[in-house]
């Protein structure tokens, strides 16, 4: 907001200068202008007038949009109108002293801009004058679709207070909630969510439904650099037969409801939910298909002979006998690898849930890595090797597809048997031994079912989170053993 002071008989006007532009200014921090006016009353008009211009000239010198600009000089200069200010006599046929103010004000613009086009500043200037008095005689502000924030404007709004959610932990939701309104920004040519229509969400999701599954992983999403915009992406991976899957397909028609509900609650759309109605019932077998378990004559085709590299060999191991996540395993460090009570365990501190903080036994297979662990520095990661990758900056991603190559070169395609699969091994075998199911959940890092059990009953002990342990076993398998050194 601009400030005045009463400088040599006259009035002066000064703005702090934006951080970004002070180097254009020779390092100062604020812009002074010496008004015109003699009295204080007319120089608070003049000086917002200046502000109004210097803004405008701002916003073309760095990277906002005409939309964010003009609105930016409405907001401005809308904040400046006060009755006190713009009050003035002599008018009989005023509404009142205030109208009759912005009523002169408005007479100055009409004969500065006589029969050319009004710059953005001016347009601003009018609108906001306009507003005022409307608002003063009780009327309804009209909705102007050039004040309105583009969709990726408001769409940035939102992740900002998305990410600052408490508790919230990092992963690669936010990154794909990203990607998901970039991309229906792009599809709407980034007009504002008011004007989105229930067609342009019908004709969206559609399209989703035809879009090759690959699209967002090959090379040619991106040209020169620059992420492709939505036409471009329907010309190259568009209309296929088999698009994207029901489940990715509703987990963007989910963001886009929820980005939808926020911008509702704060007056940016009216309404019913356009997105809602489009997600569609995943069931089990048709289209939504869970991990299965490795069978045991599968589990020794993995090791026949085992992966060249160790690391990864080491990581199934460890998978196999405690059903950890594959984030967990690959994220490991030396000083994870502890011993209390005369049991050694596992101590997953950066788990995907609060349930998954947990202590995870050391079958007697492992016991490789608490040898490993004594001759080595507690924060080294027990593999390094496997790259962090995503916000969340752990290196699960890579483990992921070096086991999909490798098991793909032992001849097992699709995505029914993942590395996942052997989290369903561990479960497998401890569900068939009859162990209950609250001791289950607490070792693989799931909330234990019920008030009962969730809120009143205790954990597991070491020791008897041993012995449920020790009852993993795959009868047959020619397992490799590990070296104890790094």
């Amino acid at each position: 907001m601009v400030g005045l002071r009463a400088r040599h008989f006259k009035w002066q006007a000064y703005l702090r200068i934006p951080k970004a532009l002070r180097d254009s200014y020779g390092g100062r921090q604020f812009l002074y202008e010496t008004l015109k006016a003699t009295d204080k009353r007319a120089a608070q008009i003049e000086g917002m007038a200046w502000e109004v211009g210097v803004r405008a000239d701002w916003a073309a010198r760095t990277a906002v949009s005409p939309a964010t600009s003009i609105r930016h000089l409405y907001e401005t200069f809308r904040a400046g109108i006060s009755e006190a200010d713009f009050a003035v006599d002599g008018d009989p046929h005023a509404f009142d002293n205030f109208t009759a103010g912005i009523d002169y004000e408005l007479e100055k613009i009409a004969e500065a801009v006589g029969t050319r086009e009004m710059t953005e500043p001016e347009q601003a200037k009018v609108w906001a004058l306009n507003d005022a008095a409307a608002l003063h005689k009780g009327r309804t502000v009209p909705l102007r679709a050039s004040l309105e924030p583009r969709f990726s404007e408001l769409a940035t709004d939102y992740m900002r207070l998305w990410r600052k959610t408490a508790g919230l932990k990092k992963t690669n939701t936010g990154q794909q909630k990203q990607a998901t309104l970039d991309l229906f920004a792009s599809f709407i040519q980034d007009k504002p969510i008011r004007q989105v229509r229930p067609a342009d969400a019908a004709e969206f999701v559609d399209a989703l439904r035809e879009l090759d599954p690959n699209w967002a992983r090959t090379g040619r999403a991106r040209e020169e650099g620059e992420e492709l915009d939505w036409r471009a992406i329907q010309r190259q991976f568009g209309g296929r037969a088999a698009g994207l899957s029901d489940a990715t397909v509703n987990r963007h028609v989910a963001a886009l409801a929820g980005f939808w509900e926020w911008a509702f609650e704060r007056e940016h759309c009216e309404g019913r939910n356009p997105f809602k109605g489009h997600r569609r019932n995943l069931k089990q077998g048709r289209n939504k298909h869970g991990y299965i378990a490795w069978e045991l004559d599968e589990v020794q085709e993995l090791f026949s002979p085992p992966p060249k590299r160790s690391d990864l060999m080491e990581a199934m191991l460890v998978a196999m006998f405690t059903g950890m996540r594959r984030s967990e395993i690959a994220s490991l460090t030396f000083g994870q690898i502890r011993c209390e009570d005369g049991v050694g365990f596992i101590d997953v501190t950066d788990a995907k849930t609060v349930a998954g903080v947990r202590h995870v036994p050391l079958h007697p297979k492992l016991f490789w890595l608490s040898r490993r662990a004594e001759k080595a520095d507690d924060a080294s990661r027990i593999w390094p090797e496997f790259s962090s990758e995503g916000p969340s900056n752990h290196p699960g991603g890579d483990l992921g597809k070096l086991f999909t190559a490798h098991k793909s070169k032992r001849g097992f395609k699709g995505g029914l048997k993942v590395f996942h699969s052997f989290r369903k091994n561990f479960v497998g075998q401890l569900e068939r031994k009859g162990v209950p199911q609250n001791e289950v959940a607490q070792l693989v890092g799931h909330e234990k079912r019920g008030l009962t059990f969730g809120v009143y009953g205790t954990n597991l002990t070491p020791q008897r989170g041993a012995e449920l342990v020790a009852l993993i076993d795959y009868p047959g398998v020619n397992l490799p053993r590990p070296g104890d050194t790094p």
